[in-house]
Formats: structure tokens, sequence, C-alpha cells
């Protein structure tokens, strides 16, 4: 019997419990896996327009940062719900030698945004893996795997790619001492466009624009953003990640439809760091990433088993994990209401 078979079990026999948990408001924690950005913008968004509190929860946001895993956060009970960066991390959690009981079930970023960002002239021509050959690409620390699985499988001579270490700001592109820059499009991108309009930008940015690879597009597709909690309390209070749920997927729905209504609202969030211009601009770009053929059939946040295998097999290869665990074994969408039909 896989995982979401289990649990339902389960949430059949609580399912009377939640009713009176709803009406006392139920208190929640949610560690964010950064800063307080526009990225999480369907959590914020639902704290601050009340979903949550139509849902019986009483919610809390808790900034992550440098340092600050919410994994084990959650694992201990310190919070409900996690949002891992990537969905490997809980995949590596779950096989590590003290292996950490985190389940996934859901995930803001259907189409991750994660590429290899370079600097060209507006009217170049995208890149391609093989134009990394003869150039250098800055990855960081822990990410060389994703590399190895990207040049592979796109035909990429590594004999004739120089890898090199960088932090997860842009200075090094922008500057010049590296071709392409491993990072976010709906992150670093920004930055480029704000130094590219600066009449005293260097020559090696200034008029140009961003161009990017994303993984996803070359055959490496993964989840991030993703929406974790324990098994724990999968087991004792389903009908609560239920609740949970369908709150992010209505804050979710509101910044796609109301985006600059969002961004004004977001830019007031107690502790949010990014102004209202730079939100109105990231969800041009990240608001499509939320969404995909799977969500139109299946709800947003939904995650479909076979990315998951492949996520796993990208860490196996990469040596990151010990052994190969089937999807079911570290995500479930049983979870996830279903879009209504038309």
């Amino acid at each position: 019997m896989g995982l979401a078979s289990r649990l339902s079990v389960v949430a059949a026999a609580v399912a009377g419990l939640w009713t009176f948990e709803a009406n006392a408001q139920q208190p929640v924690v949610t560690q964010l896996g950064w800063l307080r950005i526009g990225e999480y913008a369907p959590i914020l968004i639902a704290e601050a327009k009340g979903f949550f509190k139509e849902e019986g929860i009483d919610h809390k946001t808790v900034d992550g940062g440098p340092g600050k895993n919410p994994i084990p956060i959650v694992a201990v009970g310190q919070a409900q719900f996690g949002l891992a960066t990537n969905g490997m991390m809980l995949v590596s959690a779950r096989l590590a030698k003290d292996p950490v009981d985190v389940v996934a079930v859901g995930t803001l970023f259907q189409q991750a945004p994660s590429a290899y960002l370079s600097i060209a002239a507006p009217d170049a021509p995208a890149p391609k893996p093989k134009d990394m050959e003869g150039k250098t690409v800055g990855v960081q620390a822990g990410s060389e795997f994703m590399f190895h699985a990207f040049t592979k499988k796109n035909g990429v001579d590594e004999s004739k790619v120089k890898l090199v270490q960088v932090n997860a700001t842009v200075e090094p592109l922008m500057v010049g001492k590296i071709d392409f820059f491993s990072g976010w499009v709906v992150n670093q991108t920004y930055q480029i466009e704000q130094e590219a309009a600066k009449p005293d930008a260097p020559p090696t940015v200034k008029g140009k624009s961003w161009k990017a690879m994303r993984f996803a597009d070359y055959g490496i597709p993964a989840y991030t953003d993703v929406i974790f909690t324990s098994t724990d309390l999968l087991k004792k209070n389903p009908e609560l990640v239920r609740h949970y749920l369908s709150a992010v997927a209505k804050g979710m729905q509101y910044v796609i439809d109301h985006p600059d209504e969002s961004a004004e609202l977001l830019a007031k969030f107690p502790g949010q760091i990014e102004d209202v211009n730079k939100l109105k601009w990231r969800f041009k770009l990240q608001n499509p990433l939320f969404q995909s053929d799977d969500t139109k059939k299946n709800g947003l946040l939904w995650m479909s088993p076979a990315i998951w295998d492949q996520m796993i097999g990208f860490l196996k290869e990469g040596d990151q994990i010990p052994r190969i665990i089937p999807a079911a074994e570290v995500m479930t969408d049983a979870y996830i209401a279903k879009p209504s039909l038309p």
C-alpha cells in the first residue's frame, strides 16, 4: 500500500476532528526556505487576504535565511509546513544516514525557474547547451551534480567547459568573470536588468539583456519551492493538510488573477524585502511558472510522480543518494483539491 493509500485510511478516521479545530482557528507555522520575498507570494497572499482563516487556520510565516534549513525545523514540529527550495532536498533528507521523515504535499513552481543565465545583446539568439564549450560556468556549491546531468543530457563536452564555484549573487556574470551563471529567472535577472539600464553600467552589461537556458527546457525537470510536512502530521491531522493546501491554492490563484493588486498588497506585508516594482516585474515571469497542463487537469500545487522519479534519478546518478526510492515514498497529491468542472 502506497503512502497516499495508507494516509487516506487515517484521513477518514479523523475527518470529524477538523470541525472543532477549524472553529478554534488552529495555529499553523510555515517555515520559508529563504527570506520573505515574492517567490512565496501564494502563502503570503493567503495570509494577507484571510484565506487561511477561511480554512480554520491561524497562520504565521517564519523567514528562512542563511544556515536555516526548513527540513529539520518541520521534522521536530517547530513548524507544521515548510518550503524546500528544491524537492531533491527532501529525497536526500529521507535517505540520509539519520533519515528525516518528511513528505512533499504540493509545489509552488510547476516549471522550475532554474537556469543557466548569460548576458548578450538584446537581439542575440538564445544560447544553446553546446555554447558552454570553451566558456566558464559558475555554479553554487553542492549543485555540481546538476551541471553534470545537464551536460550529459545535452551532449556537452565537459572537458571543454571551465566549471567554477560562485555564490548566489550574479555579479561575476555582470562583470565578465564567468560566461554562464546558475540562477533563477525570477531572481537574479532583475539585478541584470536594473544594472544594464544605468548610464554608468560596465560595458559587459550596459544596454544588454539576460538570456536563459532553463533546465526544464533541456530535459532536466524539477519541482522548486516544494511544500512539505511531516509524516506524523499527515497521520494525525490529514484534514489540516487539506485545508492548508486549499488556502495556499487560493492565494496562488489570487496572485495569478490579480498580479498588480497582489504586488501592492505584498509590498506592505510585514518583513517583505521586495518593493512593489520588483514584485510586479516578478509576477510577470513567475505566474506562468506556477501553471501547467497538469494543474489545469489536477489543480494548482499538483505534482507528477514521473517528474519526482526523474529528480530521484538525477540524485542517484550524481552520487547524492545511496539508492533509488519510489516517488510515492517522498510525495503525495492526495490532499490537493481537484479543480471544479466547468
